[in-house]
């Protein structure tokens, strides 16, 4: 039995929105200011998207990674509960770097990383196996964040977008 791949949403040019596309978050990585990373609602999903100049290529690029929205609330509290709590106060052994869910027939996994987005900087990395990335065209969909992101704002960020998710107004 093959293994599900879901279908492309489609790229999200951030500059002309579709009707069921919605900006949500600007997220800014110091260690890539030339990138422009905006997180969107598209359909039931969040969408994690990057416009960038490639400089192998002479031209802006769009990528994207896609999460169902349901898995959100799972995300956010395996991030909370899990990697940034020590065993004691309830989080994950320093022997457990992973875990993963199924949402709506797709697997969601997070890892934790030593070198996420520049060496020496611990961060987790967030993964659809169902999902094909749309320069590679390989399975998973892959979206980095360095931990210190996360306790700088963007963790209570992506957990209001959850709660209002939960709650029906997102």
């Amino acid at each position: 039995m093959s293994k599900y791949i879901a279908p492309p949403l489609g790229l999200i040019e951030h500059h002309n929105l579709k009707s069921n596309e919605e900006l949500l978050l600007t997220i800014d990585y110091e260690m890539f200011p030339d990138e422009t990373m905006i997180i969107f609602k598209k359909e039931a999903y969040l969408v994690i998207s990057t416009d960038y100049y490639s400089k192998m290529d002479k031209k802006r690029i769009f990528v994207q990674e896609e999460f169902p929205l349901i898995a959100l609330s799972w995300i956010v509290d395996s991030i909370e509960n899990g990697f940034l709590k020590k065993k004691e106060e309830g989080g994950f052994s320093n022997y457990e770097r992973s875990t993963t869910a199924e949402f709506n027939g797709e697997t969601i996994g997070i890892n934790a990383m030593v070198h996420c987005c520049a060496e020496n900087v611990p961060g987790l990395n967030i993964w659809n196996g169902n999902r094909k990335d749309y320069i590679a065209n390989m399975t998973p969909q892959q979206w980095d964040i360095p931990l210190y992101m996360l306790k700088d704002g963007l963790l209570k960020e992506l957990k209001l977008l959850a709660n209002k998710y939960e709650n029906g107004t997102l």
